[in-house]
């Protein structure tokens, strides 16, 4: 988090001039995203249910602003409209890859299952820590499809022959390393959608990557720096989803949330008189 303030103040080219005028609350116009593709009239994604007249409203809504905020209280669907605008930017505006990421595993997971719905080729990227837990989109994440893809036949190789004998020596380590960097890199190319936490966009897998479009669910529940660290990787659209109603950032230390670090980038937002999207 403090790297992304850091870039944040820092690196003209870690967000969109717009956006990041509106973060700090400065005055700033907010043309529509120019596209060669039009909004489509009917917003239909395969895989999902049919979006009700609220939904499709607010994906129509959002899809060219460089910033917006879509409320949603709870029973509202704010999982598959966000599964629809992401399908809707990546598959029919063809703008991508799309950032997709969560302050919790749990809504990353949820999301991606959703977006994978649609066929879009998602690749989720799961800390190093919670690579051995089973979720349900195991076989979507970045590490499973390396050990699984037939497109790897020398890493395969390499991952089973460091099963059977427990250890490599340290020219097939190396071996190993160089080839699951350019195998991670190649996963990635060709990701339409890629999903992760909030603080998760900091992996060092995705060093030197660029999102111009970033969609945060459940943002409310982010604390403002845990948001920037996505943002900073290039945005010059940010979408974020949730509900300032509902439960926010929950800080354990009484000095910061004294200092307002329990307030959301979504609701600052709202205070600086960016208007929601209501679901």
């Amino acid at each position: 988090m403090r790297v992304a303030l850091r870039r944040f103040a820092t690196d003209p080219t870690a967000v969109s001039p717009v956006i990041q005028r509106k973060i700090l609350g400065l005055e700033s116009s907010m043309p529509d995203l120019a596209s060669l593709v039009p909004v489509p009239i009917s917003i239909k994604c395969p895989g999902l249910p049919s979006l009700n007249p609220s939904q499709e409203h607010a994906v129509k809504m959002v899809v060219n602003k460089p910033l917006a905020l879509i409320q949603g209280p709870p029973g509202t669907g704010k999982t598959v409209t966000s599964a629809a605008i992401v399908y809707t930017i990546a598959s029919v505006m063809r703008r991508g890859p799309v950032l997709v990421v969560a302050p919790s595993n749990v809504a990353v997971d949820h999301l991606t299952e959703k977006i994978h719905q649609t066929g879009l080729r998602t690749v989720r990227i799961a800390a190093k820590c919670r690579e051995s837990m089973q979720s349900a989109v195991d076989y979507l994440s970045l590490h499973e499809q390396l050990r699984n893809s037939e497109a790897f036949p020398e890493l395969s190789k390499l991952f089973e022959l460091k099963r059977q004998v427990g250890r490599l020596s340290d020219k097939d380590e190396t071996r190993l390393i160089v080839a699951r960097n350019k195998a991670e890199s190649r996963l990635l190319d060709a990701a339409q959608v890629v999903t992760c936490t909030c603080s998760g966009a900091g992996d060092k897998r995705l060093q030197g990557r660029r999102f111009e479009t970033v969609l945060i669910d459940e943002a409310t529940q982010a604390c403002e720096p845990e948001c920037l660290v996505p943002i900073v990787r290039g945005a010059k659209q940010v979408i974020l989803v949730g509900d300032h109603r509902q439960l926010g950032p929950v800080i354990l230390n009484k000095r910061a949330a004294k200092a307002g670090f329990g307030q959301s980038l979504f609701e600052r937002l709202i205070k600086l008189g960016v208007r929601p999207v209501m679901l």
